[in-house]
């Protein structure tokens, strides 16, 4: 059943794909602007201006041009930069480690430090700890994420010095001189996901602390620990396993303004500087390239609610 199931969510996140693919293709000819121009100059003449659009193959019907780059990205092919004529394929694995590990980060701090919170008030239900988490919770998802980068920068760089302020350093520099660069921007990247996550899972506790078999095992006197180890946490993840899977997407979205303000050259970066300059193939080439991401964690998590809950894998 969970190969079946597998088919089918990939089947729709295909069809996803594509339309995705449709609507940034016919989005991105809405940006005010003719990239032939961009390419030739500001004192170049018409002529010059038409036999770069001819080159480029802008001149042609909206219609061809779609298919002909679809046809392009079923063999691989996303492409060239319009401006750097490199493949953009390449320039999109160059910018993405720095992106993909910020996010990664952001989320397994996210996880750890709102599943955590969550549990606790949820244990702690009415009492100091829970409403000192909840209080906490509802400010993070209220703070920009730009904001607290501002924040912690000129905190932990400017003022203790204990961080570097900018820049990214790649994993294979060694894990600490790594760790030093990434902590400032995935912490300001993951707090109001840690936020989110909390709040839910403190919900999901405090639900499943009232079911019926949570009684029972307390009356046969199963500690706490073992109480949410076996009973609680995995009868609670459902919800919070969905809230993490929408603040993937997110936080990969995220990164563009944390990124600018920590000075990391990434996938946002990248995507702006296109926007800038109109340099479609490279656009299109982030949003599939996001698109493919968003749906391939949303398939993780399909998988995971049959994990998690037999009934879900037999329906």
């Amino acid at each position: 059943m969970t190969a079946r199931m597998a088919l089918r969510r990939l089947g729709g996140g295909l069809l996803v794909l594509w339309l995705v693919s449709l609507l940034t293709f016919l989005m991105v000819r809405l940006i005010p602007g003719d990239p032939a121009e961009v390419v030739a100059g500001e004192n170049a003449s018409v002529e010059d201006v038409n036999r770069i659009r001819e080159q480029l193959g802008l001149n042609r019907p909206v219609v061809e041009q779609y298919f002909s780059w679809l046809g392009g990205v079923l063999r691989g092919d996303l492409g060239s930069s319009l401006f750097t004529h490199r493949p953009v394929t390449s320039t999109i694995v160059d910018a993405a480690p720095p992106t993909l590990a910020l996010t990664l980060t952001a989320i397994v701090l996210a996880v750890v430090i709102g599943v955590g919170a969550g549990v606790l008030a949820g244990l702690r239900q009415g009492g100091w700890l829970d409403r000192t988490i909840s209080t906490v919770a509802t400010l993070g998802i209220a703070m920009p994420s730009f904001w607290v980068a501002m924040l912690l920068v000129s905190v932990f760089s400017l003022s203790l010095k204990w961080l570097p302020a900018t820049t990214y350093v790649p994993l294979e520099r060694g894990f600490g001189i790594w760790l030093s660069h990434i902590i400032i921007p995935a912490i300001a990247l993951g707090l109001a996901t840690a936020a989110e996550l909390a709040r839910h899972t403190r919900g999901s506790v405090a639900d499943v602390l009232t079911r019926p078999y949570i009684r029972t095992a307390r009356s046969r006197g199963t500690g706490t620990v073992r109480l949410v180890r076996r009973h609680v946490l995995r009868n609670a993840a459902i919800p919070v396993v969905t809230v993490l899977g929408l603040q993937t997407s997110r936080l990969l979205g995220g990164t563009i303004v944390v990124e600018a303000v920590v000075g990391i050259s990434g996938l946002g970066t990248l995507a702006v500087n296109s926007v800038l300059h109109r340099d479609y193939p490279v656009i299109q080439g982030y949003v599939l390239f996001c698109a493919v991401v968003v749906v391939v964690v949303n398939l993780v998590v399909d998988l995971a609610y049959g994990w998690i809950n037999p009934k879900v894998r037999a329906s």
